[in-house]
């Protein structure tokens, strides 16, 4: 006999790398991660916030803003922005309502040198409400200084365990 699971499977890591409360909104953004990337698992999931009209699906690699529904798949994004080209994200106020600005980085010019800082595409989403808002854009900036962290690290070696055994 097989038992059947009472909540849904995660595999993320919280602070110091350990395995944070479970939520079982947290744990059906991961399953929704892994439905959007092919169950790559090289693709950490970090967050996700559900929204009145939308849901942020926040990795280790790319931010995902995703239609409702419940099976979502790549039809459902409205608006992916990887790491490697977003600058930061910001809260922004116009007439009232509340966005979250995606700045992405300036592109390379004719003549291939990168030209360091914004650009002016900037992707806004609107958010219900200021804290909201705030929260998310914490989020994604943070996500975002993890991956630029691990861009900066060595890779790991194989061989690395085998050599401290031989001293």
């Amino acid at each position: 006999l097989t038992v059947q699971g009472v909540r849904k499977p995660r595999c993320c890591k919280g602070p110091q790398g350990l395995l944070p409360r479970y939520s079982a909104t947290q744990a059906e953004g991961q399953e929704q991660l892994f439905r959007l990337t092919d169950n790559i698992h090289s693709e950490f999931f970090i967050a996700v916030e559900p929204i009145d009209t939308y849901c942020v699906l926040i990795s280790s690699k790319v931010v995902y803003f995703l239609k409702p529904g419940d099976y979502v798949d790549r039809e459902g994004i409205f608006l992916e922005v990887k790491y490697d080209d977003l600058y930061h994200c910001l809260v922004s106020k116009d007439h009232g309502k509340v966005y979250v600005q995606l700045t992405k980085k300036a592109e390379n010019t004719s003549s291939g040198v990168a030209i360091p800082g914004p650009s002016h595409q900037k992707p806004m989403v609107h958010v219900k409400n200021e804290s909201l808002a705030v929260k998310i854009s914490q989020e994604i900036n943070y996500a975002k200084s993890l991956y630029c962290e691990q861009q900066l690290m060595l890779p790991a070696d194989e061989n690395e365990d085998f050599l401290l055994l031989e001293f």
